[in-house]
């Protein structure tokens, strides 16, 4: 009877810590492994596609002009990358999207969940050489983890949509020129890395990720244009939030100067 009842008691154990186990895969297998992925300086890659941004600002950013943020001292944006095409060291990406979140915390960096073993790889080393990213670090801003979402970004000729798990979200309606046809659009933005910007306003900007950023507004800056890049471009700090808060050491009448990018 004794042995019978240690028998139970241990079955009992093993299953619970069975669904123990479960439980912790379900809820970080949506994590970067803790393996590194490889990256290497000659590597060769090019993608092309859209990026889809909003921010705390006014509009327009003035940090998009070279100034440092309005009407806030900071700057916080949820970004995505829609590759239309693209390749990795030969592996395919067309069709999938990686992105950010900048807050007071740190950068938070999203990934496809649609890729797959293959394509993971390749869309996490991507997204790190893209994002700057160099230990625990993403540009200027603290690499707060990576995570694999499910990634809705939707845009046309008048909106644009952008999802990233849940932990940031936006939608944008494009503000109209004077010929109420076309949006406006401003060239060469001294920001982001896309030669034309299609101007917005949010219709709301949400942040509430699992890191402890949180934000909510609406009617605030957008951008939206396409990008091209490859191992020859010279990325350093594609996004606008870690740039120009004002919050970093070059005090609140500075704004870091992005280097020169494709």
């Amino acid at each position: 009877m004794l042995i019978r009842k240690l028998i139970l008691t241990l079955v009992v154990l093993l299953v619970s810590i069975a669904a123990f186990a479960a439980v912790r895969y379900r809820k970080t297998s949506h994590l970067i492994p803790d393996a590194p992925v490889a990256i290497a300086s000659s590597d060769q890659w090019h993608i092309r596609g859209a990026l889809s941004e909003a921010c705390t600002c006014n509009v327009p950013c003035s940090c998009n002009f070279g100034e440092g943020p309005s009407p806030h001292s900071y700057c916080h944006v949820v970004y995505s990358y829609d590759i239309r095409e693209g390749h990795f060291k030969g592996t395919r990406l067309d069709g999938l999207r990686f992105g950010a979140i900048e807050g007071s915390k740190g950068k938070g960096i999203y990934l496809d969940v649609r890729a797959n073993a293959e394509q993971r790889s390749a869309l996490e080393a991507l997204a790190r050489k893209v994002l700057n990213v160099n230990g625990d670090r993403a540009g200027h801003n603290q690499l707060l983890g990576i995570k694999w979402v499910q990634i809705k970004q939707e845009y046309d000729d008048r909106h644009d949509l952008l999802d990233l798990g849940g932990a940031g979200s936006f939608r944008t309606s494009y503000i109209m020129g004077k010929d109420k046809t076309k949006p406006v659009v401003v060239l060469n933005n001294t920001e982001w890395a896309i030669a034309a910007a299609i101007k917005g306003k949010t219709e709301y900007f949400k942040i509430n990720d699992t890191y402890g950023n949180k934000e909510s507004a609406q009617g605030t800056n957008s951008n939206h244009g396409d990008f091209d890049y490859d191992e020859n471009s010279q990325i350093s700090e594609l996004s606008c939030s870690s740039s120009c808060d004002s919050n970093m050491k070059l005090g609140s009448d500075k704004h870091r100067m992005a280097n020169s990018r494709k």
